[in-house]
């Protein structure tokens, strides 16, 4: 062992060896950074889009939920609260009007805002940490208006009289149950009892929420999930907040791939140092065997030296990891107005393994083969290992980059999908290279620039070519990611998306309300909506039993809303099938609802309307993006074949400012029922721009990973430089024309290299929106511009800073350096 480490030490003083050091440090840096700081980002959407379940961990039943739940989770030290809500009337003097009454524990909500209002037309204020106080009740504006009464009335719920406090005007948890119909009164859970309201075949829900810290959470949701009764479930954003989830899986793609990147450069930066560091090693491995070394000792003495060195790099680069995710995570705490929370640990058992990977998988396949060739071999330069040993290599720089993109990524698709384009980008980038350089040999031979045919046959232009336009790839599409795909998604949601649901809307109302909206300057289109249970599939029936996920057997107990209309929305995707042409039948079905129940194309589904029976074979299949905010189906009918049946419309509209509009609206159609969903827009919104200010700072430490990569790739043809320059000093070249010439072909290279990584990035920042981020194609030259621009004076300026010290060093001293 203290040999190896001597051995280590004497490589230690070659350059080759502290460039590869760098190059890990960096690497191992954007890694842990990137890694330490998405975590953090990634647990603050997360937190969140709790916020809209009212707290970290929900349960929720239709019968009063076991105390011993709560003991658990006091026992644990989390925090605990509880809900019951069931539909009740109320009553003022003469007036009856159905609620959905919600009485609540002192500490609702755990997570999340409890908003209310003086008046229903008063500015709302933060009411969180505080609910209605016994012998008072909140409700919504729209009982205000239904009622026809103000603040300080006193309401009749059962066998209790309450006094009419507040308007409330938000709660956490009512965007899991957007659209209930009843106005909702919150009221003090001490209440409850003396208003005999609640009894064993009320239809009441019971819900327990739980907060705290994660890991406890979860531990108290794997201890209770064996001991749910049937009537028992966890809810989740998953299955209640479609729109919130969506949007934090189309996060979550965001910021992986951008991480992702981060990890391609870095694997670029070491491949380059490794290379440069074992033809360094050639003479020292031919000494060494010649005076009857084993194999075996050769590849122990330089994989130690190489594990040693990931491990200290890996040491530096955890520590300064986590000291510049803090900088960034405290900037960008200052900008939202939020505490970020904690990281985890794995970024750093990721920035370890990272280094190992790196370093093995790169630098290992190239010492193998140098260890299995004959000293003789070695010195003349003829590495010809066996075919058997050359696919050894290629098989683990594979599953080294697959490794180190899944490591990052934790998704095989998106992991796979880059390694793909990795490599079809490397062979189409060294293809076009080298036809590239033989047009530019042909030119330079008419121009009679002698240096250019020379370049044009270099194998050395068309690696630095290919290097510099893989590592140029990397930074415009993290920048496309950044601005173009970002800007795309954005506008999915624009300003003046949809904060308000219109229900409940009869037909003979239709055309008054949209008078009514359209003078006040509201856009809106309704939907007509028809409320159906399905009973058979393909005409055999079904039944919540015949499922095992406890999703299906949901959805089957309770009506689907089904639709129908002639326009394609624009909020969909087709995905197999035609949309309706107005000459035949037909359904159309969401993707998600198809897969969950067993039934897709050609199949024949029957609901039960209001005793009608409406059967129809399901033609086309939709991608819903729920997160459009607007009015989406599971099932939509053909124009004209639920025109009988029983039915009333729905809209959403853009109020923004104008949110009392709504008290008007109620008092001239009063059955209609007006939702405010603003909190989850609201939601979804600051999750998009929490996820761009993300992007940004990774692509600051892509940057400098970039950087490394371009200073390796120079740094590793520095001694063939040296020689060159020597060369040419020798037969008479003086400083003027080597700068030109150093100029000219950097210029040249770097403009090359930026127009084939601009080519490449938008085209895959295409296909990325299209597979991975359901978002619309678009023809954007901008990367192609910028890399053609960028690259050439990047590569210019770094090419002639690397090899301006050389220009003044006589030729005699540059051969014997």
């Amino acid at each position: 062992m203290k040999l190896l480490f001597q051995h280590w030490q004497q490589r230690w003083r070659m350059p080759e060896l502290r460039l590869l050091l760098l190059a890990l440090v960096v690497s191992v840096t954007v890694v842990t950074s990137v890694g330490f700081f998405t975590s953090r980002v990634e647990n603050a959407m997360q937190a969140q889009a709790r916020q809209l379940l009212g707290g970290d961990l929900v349960l929720t039943s239709a019968r009063p939920l076991d105390k011993a739940y709560v003991q658990q989770a006091q026992a644990l030290g989390l925090e605990t609260a509880e809900t019951v809500s069931f539909p009740s009337m109320a009553s003022i003097g003469e007036k009856l009007q159905l609620t959905q009454l919600k009485a609540v524990s002192s500490a609702y909500p755990l997570r999340g805002d409890l908003k209310t209002a003086d008046a229903p037309d008063a500015v709302e204020v933060l009411s969180t940490g505080r609910v209605p106080a016994k012998g008072e009740i909140w409700a919504e504006a729209r009982l205000f208006a239904e009622l026809g009464v103000q603040s300080g009335a006193t309401v009749t719920l059962g066998r209790s009289t309450f006094t009419l406090t507040r308007v409330l005007t938000q709660e956490p948890d009512r965007s899991s149950n957007l659209f209930q119909l009843a106005p909702v009164v919150l009221m003090n859970l001490d209440d409850l009892p003396a208003t005999q309201l609640l009894s064993p075949a009320s239809r009441a829900r019971f819900n327990q929420l739980f907060a705290g810290d994660l890991k406890l959470i979860k531990q108290l949701q794997q201890a209770l999930e064996p001991q749910l009764k049937p009537t028992e479930r966890v809810r989740t954003l998953d299955e209640d907040l479609a729109s919130v989830q969506q949007t934090l899986q189309r996060s979550g793609r965001f910021l992986g791939l951008a991480a992702l990147l981060s990890v391609v450069l870095a694997g670029a930066a070491v491949v380059l140092t490794s290379a440069s560091l074992m033809r360094r090693e050639l003479p020292a491995v031919a000494v060494l065997k010649a005076m009857g070394m084993s194999r075996r000792q050769v590849l122990v003495d330089h994989a130690f030296s190489l594990l040693l060195t990931a491990l200290l790099a890996a040491a530096i680069g955890v520590t300064l990891g986590l000291l510049l995710q803090f900088g960034l995570a405290e900037w960008l705490s200052r900008f939202v107005g939020k505490e970020l929370p904690a990281p985890s640990a794995m970024p750093a058992l990721s920035g370890l393994l990272t280094a190992v990977v790196l370093l093995l998988g790169f630098a290992l396949p190239p010492l193998l083969r140098l260890v299995n060739t004959s000293p003789m071999q070695i010195l003349q330069g003829a590495l010809q290992g066996t075919q058997q040993s050359t696919w050894l290599v290629v098989v683990c720089l594979v599953l080294a980059v697959f490794g180190l993109l899944w490591l990052q990524a934790r998704d095989v698709l998106l992991a796979g999908l880059l390694l793909v384009g990795l490599i079809v980008g490397i062979g189409l980038f060294a293809a076009l290279a080298g036809a590239g350089l033989r047009l530019v040999q042909q030119a330079g031979k008419r121009a009679g620039w002698g240096w250019l045919p020379a370049l044009g046959r270099s194998k050395r232009a068309v690696l630095l070519v290919v290097v510099f336009a893989t590592g140029l790839f990397a930074l415009l599409l993290l920048t496309t990611v950044r601005t173009d795909l970002l800007d795309r998604w954005e506008q999915t949601l624009p300003a003046d998306a949809p904060d308000h649901f219109l229900i409940n809307i009869q037909p003979a109302e239709a055309a008054p309300l949209q008078r009514f909206l359209n003078e006040r300057g509201v856009k809106t289109a309704l939907y007509p909506m028809i409320r159906g249970r399905l009973v058979e599939i393909n005409g055999k029936p079904v039944k919540p039993d015949d499922y095992p996920e406890q999703r299906a057997q949901r959805l089957l107990e309770r009506e689907f809303n089904l639709s129908s209309f002639a326009t394609f929305p624009a909020s969909n995707a087709l995905l197999e099938g035609q949309w309706f042409d107005g000459k035949q039948g037909g359904l159309s079905i969401e993707q998600g609802i198809g897969e969950t129940l067993k039934f897709g194309m050609g199949d024949k589904l029957t609901f039960d309307i209001a005793g009608q029976r409406l059967s129809d074979t399901v033609t086309s299949v939709r991608e819903v993006r729920w997160d459009s905010m607007q009015p989406n189906f599971f099932v939509v009918a053909a124009p004209g074949t639920v025109d009988a049946l029983p039915q009333t419309l729905i809209t959403s509209i853009h109020l923004g400012e104008q949110k009392p509009l709504v008290t008007a609206l109620i008092r001239e159609f009063p059955s209609v029922t007006a939702i405010d969903v603003g909190a989850v827009v609201s939601e979804v919104r600051s999750l998009v721009e929490q996820v761009s200010l993300a992007v940004q700072g990774i692509f600051v430490f892509t940057l400098i990973a970039g950087v490394v990569v371009l200073i390796a790739a120079l740094q590793s043809q520095k001694a063939e430089r040296r020689r060159e320059l020597a060369i040419l000093k020798s037969l008479g070249a003086g400083r003027a024309l080597l700068q030109r010439r150093i100029w000219s072909e950097f210029l040249l290279l770097g403009a090359l290299a930026g127009a084939l990584a601009g080519l490449l990035a938008l085209t895959a920042g295409n296909v990325l929106a299209y597979y991975l981020f359901d978002l619309d194609l678009r023809l954007n030259l901008l990367p192609l511009i910028i890399g053609t621009v960028l690259g050439s004076l990047l590569v210019g300026v770094a090419g002639y800073w690397n090899l301006r010290s050389l220009l003044n060093v006589l030729p005699l001293s540059l051969l014997k350096a």
